[in-house]
């Protein structure tokens, strides 16, 4: 069994884009979001449980996936307010914090055993932007933000080639 090991910075990479080709991860262009803390990607189909008269057991049957990504990042000002001269990518010219609140649709990719090298995979979709909320505390010297994409369709597995 081949162990993923995300220490050595390669690994879990989130990259947006308002294009399919930004969100590639390693493309020119592409918002990578730095200093993600944990990210979780969820490919969940919805069951539905039901019981019979006949039987000891419930049964049960699979409906459409809800798909997503959740992760806890540390806010990076530009990222999450903009950069004003990137006219590349629309995702990283308003930031995450206006995508989300104008419910602009992206496009992302996670990396998953890295990027730049033939085999990598990374697991892509679009979707939209939310659960964003900023915290600061006394403790922390740092703001701290949960995000989801919330996935509009299906997860993709990519192989670099």
């Amino acid at each position: 069994m081949a162990v993923i090991n995300v220490t050595n910075g390669t690994q879990a990479i989130l990259t947006l884009g308002n294009t399919a080709p930004l969100a590639v991860p390693g493309a020119a262009g592409g918002l990578v979001v730095p200093f993600v803390q944990d990210i979780t990607v969820n490919a969940t189909p919805g069951t539905v449980r039901y019981s019979t008269l006949d039987s000891t057991s419930s049964s049960a049957f699979t409906t459409v996936n809800e798909n997503s990504i959740s992760l806890n990042v540390l806010v990076d000002e530009t990222v999450m307010f903009g950069e004003s001269g990137n006219t590349t990518n629309s995702v990283a010219l308003n930031g995450m914090f206006d995508t989300s609140v104008n419910k602009t649709e992206v496009f992302f990719s996670v990396a998953v055993t890295g990027t730049g090298t033939t085999g990598d995979i990374n697991i892509s979709g679009k979707g939209f932007i939310g659960g964003l909320a900023p915290t600061a505390s006394i403790d922390g010297a740092v703001w701290l933000s949960p995000c989801e994409l919330i996935v509009n369709g299906e997860l993709s597995k990519n192989v670099e080639s």
